[in-house]
């Protein structure tokens, strides 16, 4: 089996350009990251629909765990959440649960 490599970058700035731009060089994927900038909840909304828009998977790293959080970014229409300072299984079985919900 042949595996392909991804390409992606993780993005702080509150702008829908740069995810174009990356959208034309061919990213696979941008990590929004809510832990490290600020970016609420309309700039993420934006963020995402640039990103599906430019054929990019859009993945929100959420800035802690919250089903609110996780909930929010999915139903936005991130393709994927990055949860930080998971330390336990039960913290990553109830993550997953929470992203089902």
């Amino acid at each position: 089996m042949t595996r392909k490599r991804l390409l992606g970058t993780f993005l702080k700035l509150p702008t829908t350009q740069v995810i174009e731009i990356l959208g034309t060089l061919g990213y696979d994927f941008v990590i929004i990251d809510q832990e490290h900038a600020a970016l609420d909840r309309n700039i993420t909304d934006l963020m995402i629909f640039a990103a599906r828009a430019a054929n990019i998977a859009p993945i929100v790293r959420i800035p802690e765990f919250t089903e609110s959080l996780i909930l929010s970014a999915l139903d936005s229409g991130a393709m994927g959440i990055m949860v930080p300072h998971v330390t336990s299984i039960e913290k990553a079985q109830a993550i997953a649960r929470s992203a089902r919900a």
